[in-house]
Order: C-alpha cells, then sequence, then structure tokens
C-alpha cells in the first residue's frame, strides 16, 4: 500500500472512530467548564467547619468539610448558569451568607449580576437579603450577628478600551437583619475596594483600596474618620500589591498576599505576609512558591487557613487549602473529598 493510501486510511479510521464515540455519547456528553475548588474560605466561630465554594462545569456551589479535612457535604447548590461564592459564617455558627453571581447575555454584550443571599444552616434553606441592579461583591458580619456589612459597585463596566470589565464606583452599606433596613456608611465611589472586615471589637471596618497604590483603611464606625496604613516591607513589586488581608483574633497584626518575588516567567510570585498594626512592619509568612491568598484565621488557635494556586498563571487555577501556624513554621494541606456530581 502507497504512504498516500495508507494516510487516507488511516484518517478514515479517525473519523469513524469519532463518530462511534459520538454516537455512543462518550464525547456529546464532555463535560464543558472549570470543575474544581474556589479562592475564598472561612471558618466557623468553634473552629470545627471551613465553608467554600467548588465549581462543576463553571457553576460553583457551596459545601463544608472539617478544618482539618475530610469528606465533604453540600450545602446548597445553584441554578444551571450561576454561582454561590464568597461565603462567611455569622458568629453563631447557623448562617452563612454569600454572593449569588450569573452572567446575563443580550444582543449587544453581556452584563454580570449578583445579589446577597443568606443560607440557613438548620432548616436548608436559602433566602435572598438584597436584590440591586448594583453589583454586590462580599459582606462580612459584624460581631453580635445582628449587622451585616456589605460592598456594593454602582458601576460594572470597563474605563479604558484595553481592560475587561469590572465593578467600580464602591462604597459600603450595613444591613439590620432584624429589619432588613440598610444604610451607606461611605459616600466615596471608589474605583476599587476589598476584602472587607470587621475588626474584633466590632469598632472598625478594614478593606483595601487603591489611591495611586494599593493601601488598607481602618474605617472607624464611631465617627467615620479613617486611617491609611501602606505596609512597609521587601516586596518583589517594590510598592505593596495587598491581596486579601485579615486581623487576627487579637486585633494586634494583619496578615495579606503580596508579591514575594518572581519565577523563570518573571511571573508574580505570592505568599503571605503578617504585619504588625503598630509598626505597620511586613514580613513574609509562607514559602509555597506559588500563588498565596486568602489567609483566614481560625479562632481559638494561633492557625490560619490560606488558598492556595498552582496554576496561577495558567487558564483555570488550581486552588488547595492549606493550614499553617501563625508563625509560618508549619503547615499541612487541607484534604478534601468531595462527593459525586451525581449524588450532589
Amino acid at each position: 500500500m502507497s504512504r498516500k493510501m495508507k494516510n487516507i486510511s488511516f484518517i478514515g479510521g479517525v473519523v469513524f472512530l469519532f463518530l462511534l464515540l459520538w454516537g455512543a455519547g462518550s464525547l456529546a456528553d464532555a463535560p464543558d467548564g472549570f470543575s474544581g475548588f474556589g479562592q475564598s474560605t472561612d471558618i466557623s466561630l468553634d473552629d470545627n467547619e471551613l465553608v467554600f465554594s467548588y465549581y462543576h462545569n463553571d457553576d460553583a456551589a457551596l459545601y463544608t468539610v472539617p478544618v482539618s479535612g475530610g469528606e465533604a457535604e453540600l450545602l446548597a447548590k445553584p441554578d444551571e448558569g450561576k454561582s454561590f461564592l464568597n461565603p462567611t459564617f455569622s458568629p453563631d455558627g447557623e448562617t452563612i451568607v454569600f454572593v449569588e453571581q450569573w452572567v446575563e447575555e443580550t444582543e449587544e454584550d453581556e452584563r454580570q449580576y449578583s445579589q446577597l443571599r443568606m443560607l440557613d444552616k438548620s432548616s436548608q434553606t436559602v433566602e435572598t437579603l438584597m436584590n440591586t441592579s448594583d453589583y454586590i461583591t462580599e459582606a462580612a458580619f459584624a460581631p453580635d450577628g445582628e449587622s451585616l456589612y456589605f460592598l456594593k459597585a454602582s458601576v460594572y463596566q470597563n474605563y479604558s478600551p484595553i481592560a475587561s470589565e469590572r465593578p467600580h464606583d464602591f462604597d459600603i452599606f450595613r444591613m439590620d437583619l432584624e429589619s432588613g433596613e440598610t444604610e451607606q456608611i461611605t459616600d466615596k465611589q471608589a474605583y476599587s475596594m476589598s476584602s472587607l472586615e470587621v475588626t474584633p471589637d466590632g469598632k472598625q471596618l478594614m478593606y483595601v483600596t487603591n489611591d495611586g497604590q494599593d493601601q488598607l483603611v481602618l474605617h472607624s464606625l464611631d465617627d467615620g474618620t479613617e486611617e491609611t496604613i501602606v505596609p512597609e516591607g521587601d516586596f518583589a513589586s517594590k510598592a505593596p500589591i495587598i491581596s486579601s488581608p485579615t486581623i487576627s483574633p487579637d486585633g494586634t497584626y494583619v496578615v495579606f498576599s503580596d508579591v514575594a518575588a518572581t519565577d523563570e516567567n518573571n511571573t508574580f510570585v505570592y505568599e503571605a505576609f503578617r504585619m504588625d498594626l503598630d509598626t505597620k512592619q511586613a514580613e513574609q509568612l509562607t514559602s509555597f512558591y506559588e500563588y498565596v491568598s486568602d489567609p483566614v484565621f481560625l479562632h481559638e488557635q494561633e492557625k490560619l487557613i490560606v488558598t492556595v494556586d498552582k496554576n496561577f498563571a495558567g487558564a483555570d487555577p488550581d486552588y488547595s487549602y492549606w493550614q499553617i501556624s501563625a508563625d509560618g513554621e508549619e503547615r499541612n494541606r487541607v484534604t478534601i473529598e468531595m462527593p459525586e456530581e451525581n449524588e450532589s
């Protein structure tokens, strides 16, 4: 047989195999979209449970697992095309507030939407706290559990033709969970705001913004005054690039993610840093040589959970959760066994 005929025979065989698999459903029903762990987590006040998002073909459901790892339990699954993100436990552990997010497409463009929702763990019911045409990104409970603070953006667009659309014009709002009434806390229309958190004493809000450079802000709930903090440390990016800060249970220091080095491809390597609130001096806490983010403190132990992305520069993330000591000396992966998708 000539080489030409061999090539034709080979191609014909490949086409036949493709059609056979398609007809049997092996290719027709192949999953599409990202599946894997989400980025942000939270820990119950008794340090027993870790809540997180897990994606099945681009749609993220909520799960819990023991803080030490084990079998995950499904809490809430969204409708197709939607995701449950940024979960946070109430102080009593009975409810979890999260953001439901989805995209709607029109003939002209596509628009991202979100709403603030709350899951009652005992009844397994989900209620909508706020459905708005604005864009809600995250929420944080007051220590007494009676109030909820959240970030809301009034604009979702790109301010530059080379930039992607993102939420802008941010402000902080407070919701009374008994009455459902809301009030606006700030009047900034900030280009960016993220990582909203209430200090352990309930007297201040902490968040990240950018005014020429990334900075932490402590906002007094008593008189509205603000303290701006720019961490001092050995950052590979020179000026700090602050991501997902969290304050320690005793209120004395902050752990956040920042650039520690660059790899052989000149990609930023993010590690966790620990900053003393008195001196503003930050020191590197972890050495994963990956992308470390979203630290969350355990409440009764000198430990944190961090998220590590082993595919930071890739198309899809590869997140895992790690328990580290507050001094960075110890680390252990939180091994999670996910239920089969058809069981969830």
